[in-house]
């Protein structure tokens, strides 16, 4: 764990060129390792070495533990743990590992599989947490249909932000949102960008509504499926990126591709890719009364396409 000094964090506010560097090196270190998300990638397998090794040095004092501990699983499966302090705590003589499976909990112990009833004071359960299933609030769209049904037995989305049958229904960090190298921040960023293109298309040429077509929200589900099988994502692990609860054959919970590769993908809206709804028959009624806003007391400069910044 990295702690920032008091003085770095002047040095940030007074330099915002240091702090840019500083960002930059973050952000490019996270989207270089795109690879390691490959099976059998040099980046990956690299990476089982590293990894394992330095297991092997944090767990030295209890060498014995080492092969419970190192998964069977490709480094990125599922998010990488343990946290700092994990290993070292494992190896304190006032620690025991047992990696044996529990049969049956009492009111005062656990009861192993070997048969041996270990006496607790506390037994916690880290079960973790439900990323598949449905929003628990109710989201209905064109003839009655649920999001909750729609989205079983898992969620089908256009460039995860909508689908079909919702009209001007958008999300953001929906399903395939996330990321497993780089920066999910600027995902997030961009996503309410894109948003925000959709809703002044709605609002500037005066549409009722707009909601992606059936083909393509089939065609980017088939896409992201066909992209994850050559991923580390479907190897056999419990993942919370997968569906039915983290056991399902589908990755239901990342980007089928980088931060970058999304970023590029959403940064003009395909038009023809959605349904529209106009208000009456004539489709140029946003033309309005040809009038500019400009042309209102306070409305802006009525000379705007002047400026530097529409000339160059």
């Amino acid at each position: 764990m990295v702690t920032v000094s008091e003085e770095r964090r002047k040095e940030f506010a007074n330099d915002p060129e240091k702090l840019l560097a500083f960002r930059k090196v973050i952000e490019t270190d996270g989207n270089t390792i795109h690879d390691v998300s490959f099976r059998g990638s040099e980046m990956q397998n690299g990476a089982v070495e590293a990894f394992r090794a330095m297991m092997a040095e944090r767990l030295s004092k209890k060498p014995e533990i080492l092969d419970a501990l190192v998964p069977s699983f490709s480094v990125g499966c599922r998010r990488l743990t343990p946290g700092p302090g994990y290993l070292e705590a494992l190896v304190e003589d006032n620690v025991d590992f047992v990696s044996d499976k529990i049969t049956s909990i009492t009111p005062s112990s656990v009861v192993l599989e070997t048969g041996r009833e270990v006496p607790l004071d506390v037994l916690v359960c880290a079960t973790g947490f439900n990323t598949s299933s449905p929003p628990p609030f109710y989201v209905e769209g064109k003839n009655g249909l649920s999001l909750q049904k729609k989205f079983k037995p898992w969620p089908e989305t256009y460039l995860t932000m909508s689908t079909d049958g919702f009209p001007n229904f958008f999300m953001m960090l929906g399903p395939n949102s996330a990321i497993g190298t780089g920066s999910l921040t600027m995902m997030i960023e961009t996503e309410g960008d894109y948003i925000i293109k959709c809703l002044r298309k709605l609002q500037r040429e005066d549409y009722v509504s707009m909601a992606p077509k059936r083909e393509r929200v089939a065609d980017f589900s088939e896409y992201t499926q066909e992209y994850f099988k050559g991923t580390v994502y479907m190897d056999e692990c419990n993942s919370w990126y997968r569906s039915e609860g983290g056991k399902g054959n589908r990755i239901t919970g990342l980007w089928p591709g980088s931060t970058l590769h999304c970023l590029e993908t959403l940064r003009s809206p395909r038009w023809e890719d959605f349904e529209f709804e106009s208000r009456d028959d004539n489709k140029l009624r946003w033309l309005g009364n040809g009038w500019s806003v400009t042309h209102m007391p306070g409305g802006g400069d009525p000379a705007w396409y002047l400026e530097p910044r529409f000339m160059s």
